[in-house]
C-alpha cells in the first residue's frame, strides 16, 4: 500500500510532446514495414537500399517507446523531498533546498514572443497556464548536468528557480508547501531536543 503523503503530478510539457509524436511515430512502424516488404519486390528500385523500410520502421518503434516514456514523467512529492521524473532520469529536491513557492503566469517566465513558431505552436496551451515557481538556494546537481536531463521548461532562465507546469497547480502548490512546513516542523523538533 502506498503512503498517503506521495502525490503525483503529470508535467504538462512531457505530455504535449507525447501527444503531438505518439500517432506520427506510431504511423512509421507499418510504413516502415511496408517499405522494407515492397522494394525487393519492386525491380527498379536498387536493391542495395532494401534495408531502408526497416531502418524507418526501428526509428518508429524507438519514438513510439519514447513518447510513451514521455507520458511517464510526473512529480512525486514525498515526506523529506519533491522528485521530477523524466523520462530517464529522475532529480530529487530536499525540502530544506527550497526558499518560497510562488504561482505565476507561464508566459511572464517564458514570453511566447521570444519562441521560435513551432514551439509556440507544440506548446500553445502552456502559454495560458499558471504554473508552480520553487525558488531553491541551490540544486542538487550541477546545472548544466540538469540541463541535460529536464525539459528547458522546467528551469527558471533568469533564477535558481524551479517551473512546474502541472494540471493541478493549486494542489501541487498546497501540497509542496504543506509537506515542507511539516518537514521543517520536525526539523525544529529534533533540534529542540
Amino acid at each position: 500500500m502506498k503512503s498517503a503523503a506521495v502525490s503525483k503530478f503529470k508535467l504538462l510539457p512531457y505530455q504535449m510532446l507525447a501527444k503531438r509524436w505518439t500517432g506520427p511515430a506510431f504511423w512509421l512502424i507499418p510504413a516502415g514495414i511496408a517499405l522494407g516488404w515492397a522494394i525487393p519486390k519492386l525491380p527498379q528500385l536498387n536493391q542495395q537500399y532494401s534495408f531502408a523500410g526497416w531502418v524507418v520502421a526501428g526509428i518508429g518503434v524507438l519514438l513510439f517507446t519514447y513518447t510513451l516514456l514521455l507520458r511517464r514523467a510526473h512529480i512525486r512529492c514525498h515526506k523529506n523531498n519533491f522528485v521530477i521524473h523524466t523520462p530517464f532520469y529522475p532529480v530529487a529536491f530536499s525540502y530544506q533546498r527550497i526558499e518560497m513557492i510562488r504561482l505565476l503566469d507561464f508566459k511572464s517566465i517564458f514570453s511566447p514572443e521570444k519562441e521560435k513558431k513551432a514551439r509556440r505552436q507544440l506548446y500553445a496551451d502552456l502559454w495560458g497556464k499558471t504554473v508552480v515557481a520553487v525558488n531553491l538556494k541551490g540544486y542538487p546537481l550541477p546545472l548544466w548536468w540538469l540541463r541535460l536531463w529536464l525539459h528547458p521548461y522546467l528551469l527558471h532562465p533568469g533564477e535558481t528557480a524551479l517551473v512546474l507546469p502541472v494540471e493541478d497547480w493549486m494542489k501541487l502548490s498546497l501540497k509542496l508547501e504543506s509537506l515542507r512546513t511539516a518537514w521543517l516542523e520536525t526539523r525544529r523538533q529534533r533540534q529542540g531536543r
